[in-house]
């Protein structure tokens, strides 16, 4: 089988006493939006910084299209980067910046004047090509240093957290440009951030790190939904984890004891791993959860009280606790929760679905 556009293969970076990033082993396709998430010092720059030829690999091989990459320097590989600080010269205009690669490589003044001129259009500010950078609004230098980057036409484009220094609603206005450039270009872009909404809203699949160690790499839905241990559970989205111990298993069907009292787990295929007796932890995703005035009679039903809420705009996330004060997160639309009514210390009914309870795989026996 053929193996992926980029490989990186027991890929390992100490710097002096330090292990920046562990043995490390995955494959990037060709044209495919992959993502490299994690908290600072996961080492996902570090690994970024490998692939862009800033950093060589204390061992291991990192292959592009089947060719050793580890003793090319920046300038020599078909990979360039897109910084945070996004790196725009100062003292050259906006064209003479989208230029700069193309003159690097003996291209001649008309023709890379073209080149950077139909790229300026693509992006939409051909009308500031003669302005000065500090003219500039970050949203519009942002563009300016992906035309700086894609003028070359590379075959893949690393980026560092490019949308950190925008603001929020900038944010969202050039996930869209990304992702509709990726798509358009077809090339391969390998997007390094530590924010969950950035890689899971434009990326095909995404890598979580921590501590130098790939925990997961997934399409964002089975990451979100079927994470692959408790740090990643904690990592992305809202998610309850419940420690327990398992009654009883019937088929698919897993009873747990926890401090929440008896929960049902049904998970096709996840639960046969799992023996009566074996400690587990079980992930309930906060959007998963049903409120009721009344008491339903479902399964996995118990009562609460509404202790506190956080308001971001559409979604509310809502803390509840039970009589011994254990603590469960609730998300919802604005719009679900008007009708409750909800006033601190009144009690509540919460419920979700067997098939909702995610175990982890991580299995802990006496």
């Amino acid at each position: 089988m053929n193996e992926g556009q980029i490989v990186l293969e027991n890929v390992t970076k100490n710097f002096g006493g330090s292990v920046a990033v562990e043995p490390i082993n995955f494959e990037i396709k060709a044209g495919e939006f992959l993502a490299i998430m994690g908290s600072s010092g996961c080492g996902k720059t570090t690994t970024l910084r490998m692939l862009a030829g800033l950093e060589t690999p204390s061992s291991g091989e990192i292959r592009l299209n089947g060719e050793r990459m580890n003793e090319l320097k920046a300038h020599e590989r078909e990979t360039p980067l897109v910084w945070q600080t996004l790196a725009l010269f100062p003292f050259l205009n906006v064209i003479e910046n989208v230029e700069f690669g193309l003159k690097m490589r003996g291209v001649e003044k008309p023709e890379r004047t073209e080149r950077a001129l139909k790229w300026l259009k693509r992006m939409e500010i051909e009308q500031f090509a003669n302005r000065s950078i500090d003219q500039l609004s970050g949203g519009q230098r942002q563009r300016v240093a992906l035309a700086r980057a894609l003028v070359t036409e590379p075959p893949v484009l690393l980026l560092d957290e490019p949308l950190s220094a925008l603001d929020a609603n900038l944010v969202v206005r050039m996930q869209s440009v990304l992702t509709r450039l990726q798509k358009e270009l077809g090339i391969t872009f390998v997007y390094v951030t530590h924010s969950q909404s950035e890689a899971f809203a434009m990326a095909d699949r995404v890598v979580i790190m921590s501590a130098g160690v790939i925990e997961q790499i997934g399409s964002p839905r089975e990451i979100y939904r079927s994470p692959a241990s408790r740090f990643v559970a904690e990592f992305v989205g809202t998610n309850n984890i419940i420690s327990g111990n398992i009654k009883e298993i019937k088929g698919n069907t897993m009873i747990c004891n926890t401090a929440f009292g008896t929960i049902e787990s049904k998970q096709e295929d996840r639960n046969t791993r799992h023996q009566k007796g074996n400690d587990v932890e079980l992930v309930i995703s906060a959007d998963m959860i049903e409120l009721s005035q009344e008491h339903t009679f479902s399964e996995n039903e118990i009562q609460l009280q509404f202790v506190a809420e956080e308001f971001t705009g559409s979604v509310v996330t809502l803390y509840f606790e039970d009589a011994n004060k254990n603590e469960l997160i609730v998300q919802k639309q604005q719009r679900e929760i008007e009708p409750l009514e909800l006033t601190y210390g009144c009690q509540i009914f919460a419920h979700w679905n067997p098939i909702n309870v995610f175990c982890l795989p991580d299995v802990k026996t006496e």
